[in-house]
């Protein structure tokens, strides 16, 4: 792959050939993608094309050659073109035997391979080469050895192989950092349609005084890093780890190092020491050993861990006693104890034998024990929703568990196991993504439920929100299990009730003017039509509601119905603050209040009433006073006005303003000229020469003189002196 880096890298850093006129050119085209290819004219001139484009390409005239790559390696076949030429038929053919770099290195690590000591190692190597490709210390590596040959060393082969033979090193490696040197020797042999060349060499290497040794190979992206190197070395010594693992196959004393497989140029290095003897555990997968479950069947992994690029063997034996039942070379063994035929409460031995490639072994033995009995519990459930003053106990043998929206459910639970592990619980819902509840032996957990996302709200429409939406139902689950594996489960249904009121929205609208909610004060007079359409209960449809309106405190008998309610009117009202309250009840007897605090303005005009007049004086008829006189004005805007008697005015007045508070009040002084006998009726005139007249509590009488009284009071005495006289003479006569 990083020779054909190079060889691309190349391609594409050549310039784009200068182009003259149209007649000086030649066009090369393709309906597809050319892929991996090289382009170029007499002169060994490269051109770059787009692997991944079609081509669509003017050329200076000449003839030219365009060549297919494999795996960075020129292919046999060639285009050639002087023309305007179509190259699809040309990059559509089959290669079935693609020419490619082929052979193979080796490294004996002959000893010995210990801290600070010097190593003897022997290498070998082969490469061959297809001759369409050069070699890339020469120039024109991309037209092949051929023409290299020719061009270089005028044909003479001999000249060839023995400047092949100066500049092919042994490519080998570094010992603990230090490269490992030495003689070889480099035959190269150049046949028809291949070169390369062949090496043999004894190398030595320095060890450092770390306990672990280091070998470094080098890749670089030249040639000879495309073959295979295999490492060989004496017992007991091994491969023990290298970060290039997944490139190295093989045994740990006798391994292949994949060099044309690593895309990255840099050293594979690889750890080099003493063979030891594995390490030897397993896994159960979901079980707890020594627990084993009767009706379930159980796998248990080996995990024996020796170099980095092979396992060791393993082996399973299990034991009942004296009996063998299992004794199996693999990397698992499934233990099943019914089809073992064994019984509850069996002990077994199961032992596991890790062997490395070179002989040396490990093993682990533990008891296990088959357990066929299922944890037990205790659990008890309760909920407590706001409305309640103790919590509701709930009854855990029925398949359903009906709590009202907004309460906190509760469970504890406490499970045991005849075996005395410790039990697993977990409980599961639906309730909301993930919803999970864990503990070991004891556990205990709340929640709150309430109803789903599906009911009705302002989210949706009027007419959806006024549709019947179903109880949310949840699912709770409770499962147990045990170190053994066996479990045992329970399930409810939670049928979430309604316990939430519903939700009445009154909007006002004023002489067809839509008001909502807000507190726009309203003139005096207006029509105030009541809508309830965007009322909604969570659950039931607005039509199962039942209603009743209040206005400051009254009931209006407007119904009970939707249909009743939905629009109505209110009666007048008169100016000041109203409160409408709007009480909806569901089927499950839920009430839902809205209070709506509205004012009604004062009508405009001046509306006067004498509310109090006081007289300031005691004067009779003929003779002069004065009157205090208050009034309220039920009206707003600007009203000018004066009070009078008989003929006595005062001056103009602006009556004070009413407002939704109350009448505006006020206070003015009256001076009379003149009393007049009998009642005091005083009048208001306006500004529009229109008048009102109010009675008062007062009326005007003479003073009473010494003389009036004995006149008033002499014909009674009269009248009292004869009757006595009468009664008198009467008695005497009698006598």
């Amino acid at each position: 792959m990083r020779k054909a880096v190079f060889i691309i890298a190349m391609l594409l850093l050549a310039p784009l050939p200068t182009v003259g006129a149209e007649e000086d050119t030649i066009h090369l085209w393709s309906d597809q993608a050319p892929g991996f290819v090289l382009l170029w004219d007499d002169s060994g001139n490269l051109t770059s094309l787009d692997p991944n484009q079609p081509i669509d390409i003017h050329l200076p005239n000449g003839n030219w050659s365009l060549v297919r790559l494999i795996d960075g390696i020129p292919q046999d076949d060639s285009l050639l073109f002087n023309q305007d030429t179509n190259a699809s038929s040309f990059l559509n053919q089959i290669i079935p035997n693609p020419r490619l770099i082929t052979g193979g290195a080796h490294l004996d690590l002959l000893g010995p391979i210990e801290k600070a000591t010097s190593l003897n190692a022997t290498w070998s190597s082969m490469i061959t080469i297809p001759n369409t490709l050069g070699h890339p210390d020469l120039p024109n590596s991309h037209l092949g050895i051929e023409h290299q040959i020719m061009s270089e060393f005028s044909g003479d082969i001999s000249l060839f192989s023995g400047w092949l033979s100066n500049h092919s090193g042994i490519g080998c490696c570094a010992y603990d950092k230090i490269d490992m040197v030495g003689t070889g020797n480099v035959l190269p042999h150049i046949e028809n349609d291949s070169w390369g060349w062949s090496i043999e060499a004894n190398l030595s290497g320095q060890a450092d005084s770390r306990s672990t040794r280091l070998l470094w190979i080098p890749i670089t992206g030249d040639l000879f890093d495309s073959i295979d190197l295999r490492i060989t070395m004496p017992p007991p010594h091994e491969i023990r780890y290298s970060p290039q693992s997944d490139y190295i196959t093989g045994l740990p004393d006798d391994f292949v190092i994949h060099r044309g497989e690593i895309e990255v140029t840099g050293n594979a290095t690889i750890a080099l020491g003493t063979n030891t003897a594995p390490t030897a555990s397993w896994v159960a997968a979901n079980r707890e050993l020594p627990w084993l479950p009767y009706n379930q069947p159980t796998v248990i992994e080996s995990d024996c861990i020796d170099t980095s690029i092979i396992s060791p063997q393993s082996r399973f034996i299990l034991r009942s006693g004296n009996t063998t039942l299992l004794d199996e070379n693999s990397s698992n063994i499934t233990i099943d104890a019914m089809f073992l035929d064994l019984d509850f409460s069996t002990w077994l031995n199961l032992t596991l034998e890790c062997t490395d490639p070179q002989g040396l072994m490990a093993n682990i033995s533990q008891e296990l024990y088959i357990d066929g009995t299922q944890p037990t519990r205790n659990l008890q459930m309760e909920y407590l929703h706001g409305d309640e003053q103790m919590p509701v106990i709930v009854d855990i043998g029925q398949q359903t568990i009906s709590i009202p929206s907004g309460a906190v459910l509760s469970g504890a639970t406490q499970a045991g196991d005849d075996s005395a592990p410790p039990v697993d619980i977990r409980w599961t819902s639906n309730k909301s993504n993930g919803w999970v509840q864990l503990g070991i032996g004891n556990h205990a957990w709340d929640d709150m439920f309430v109803q789903g996302p599906h009911i009705n709200g302002q989210h949706l429409s009027i007419e959806d929100r006024h549709d019947a939406k179903p109880l949310t139902v949840y699912n709770l689950n409770l499962e147990l299990t045990d170190a053994a594996g066996n479990y045992a489960t329970q399930s409810w249904d939670v049928v979430v009730t309604d316990r939430t009121a519903p939700n009445p929205r009154p909007a006002l609208s004023v002489d067809g003017n839509y008001y909502g909610e807000l507190n726009y004060p309203i003139e005096g007079g207006s029509q105030i039509v009541v809508s309830m359409e965007e009322s909604w209960d969570d659950i039931d449809a607005i039509e199962q509601l039942t209603w009743s309106v209040n206005l400051n405190g009254e009931q209006l008998n407007f119904g009970n119905s939707w249909s009743e309610i939905e629009s109505f009117i209110l009666p007048p009202l008169t100016s000041g603050r109203h409160v409408l309250e709007v009480n909806a009840t569901d089927s499950s007897g839920n009430t839902g209040t809205h209070s709506m605090l509205f004012s009604v303005e004062p009508p405009f005009g001046g509306f006067l009433q004498i509310t109090e007049v006081v007289k300031l004086d005691n004067n009779g008829p003929g003779e002069p006073g004065a009157l205090d006189i208050t009034l309220e004005n039920a009206g707003q805007g600007e009203t000018i006005f004066r009070l009078c008697y008989i003929q006595d005015c005062t001056s103009e007045f602006i009556a004070v303003q009413a407002t939704v508070d109350g009448p505006g009040n006020m206070t003015h002084r009256l001076s009379v000229t003149e009393w007049a006998a009998g009642d005091v009726i005083l009048r208001v005139e306006f500004d529009d020469n229109s008048s009102k007249e109010f009675v008062t509590n007062l009326s005007v009488s003479s003073e009473m003189t010494p003389l009036m009284w004995i006149l008033l009071l002499l014909p009674p005495l009269i009248g009292l002196i004869a009757l006595w006289r009468l009664k008198k003479q009467t008695e005497q006569d009698d006598a």
